[in-house]
């Protein structure tokens, strides 16, 4: 048994021997701003766990309304200089003034950061009537960073469809859109089947679309935090998966084992239906992550 599935970490040889042994796809690291002194501890010590893994380096989030904006841009220019990965920050543009969106792009590449991931956002929880004017659609925001500078640009896509789209379809035409604006991949949603990942590549593809598709992944540790996210989302939840995860809510000791096996069979499905990489959403925690990338990543 790998010690760190279930049990203690191993020693940082064991890890590079399995990384170097058992790589197979490039993976990236999803991380949000910390709140406070305590929250960036934490985070710079995931950074540094996934460093040695993180192939194609780290993102950094945005909240709603772009309220963490500065704490963003911050946190992406450290991590960025701690572990001489990339690193991709979230823009929003729902929430802030064109203006705004186009400042905190300015500070980035003064930051030394090349990569966005542009997204309208959610709606921050205020009267929708009193939000600034800004770029109404990802693919605004798109276009108008492709004129700023010469950034690297990705956009987000929904495997099960984006919850506001009437119809996949429609959907999958507005991704298309933003790539036509000038985005040269996108980053999915994660799914809880990872057959809804291999569908929407399929669709894609007789839609004409052929950029990189990238598909999220969360690691199913503290299994109600994953599935309120999952309907957050609109992801569906298989009632297998959910009938099997809610016995670690009565029975923790079961939790390691469980979310790590099944995380670990959901990335090697995603590989099977034709992830080019795979993005890792971490919640500022290492350990499950590290233990995926020992098992199917590669730098």
């Amino acid at each position: 048994m790998i010690k760190g599935i279930c049990g203690d970490q191993p020693k940082d040889a064991l890890l590079r021997d399995l990384y170097e042994l058992q790589g197979r796809i490039p993976l990236s690291f999803e991380v949000f701003p910390p709140k406070d002194a305590e929250g960036r501890q934490k985070l710079l010590e995931t950074a540094d766990r996934l460093a040695p893994v993180a192939g194609r380096g780290f993102s950094v989030t945005m909240s709603a309304g772009g309220a963490t904006r500065r704490r963003t841009v911050e946190t992406a220019a450290e991590i960025a200089q701690r572990t001489g990965h990339p690193v991709m920050a979230h823009l929003v543009s729902k929430g802030l003034t064109r203006e705004e969106a186009l400042n905190t792009a300015d500070e980035l590449w003064e930051r030394g950061i090349r990569h966005i991931l542009a997204l309208r956002g959610d709606y921050p929880k205020t009267d929708a009537s009193v939000l600034p004017p800004g770029f109404e659609h990802a693919s605004d925001l798109v276009t108008a960073l492709r004129k700023r500078h010469d950034f690297e640009i990705a956009v987000a896509a929904h495997p099960e469809k984006h919850p506001e789209a009437k119809t996949l379809e429609e959907d999958i035409d507005h991704l298309k859109r933003k790539l036509e604006a000038g985005a040269g991949s996108a980053y999915c949603q994660f799914v809880l089947d990872p057959a809804a990942y291999g569908r929407f590549l399929e669709a894609c593809g007789k839609r004409g679309i052929n950029a990189p598709i990238i598909p999220g992944l969360m690691p199913l540790e503290k299994w109600p935090r994953v599935k309120r996210f999952a309907r957050m989302n609109a992801a569906s939840v298989p009632d297998w998966l959910n009938k099997l995860l809610a016995q670690t809510e009565t029975t923790p000791e079961l939790e390691p084992c469980l979310a790590a096996a099944i995380t670990i069979e959901h990335a090697r499905r995603l590989i099977a239906y034709g992830a080019p990489e795979m993005h890792v959403y971490t919640m500022n925690n290492w350990s499950l992550s590290l233990t995926l990338a020992m098992v199917i990543g590669h730098g």
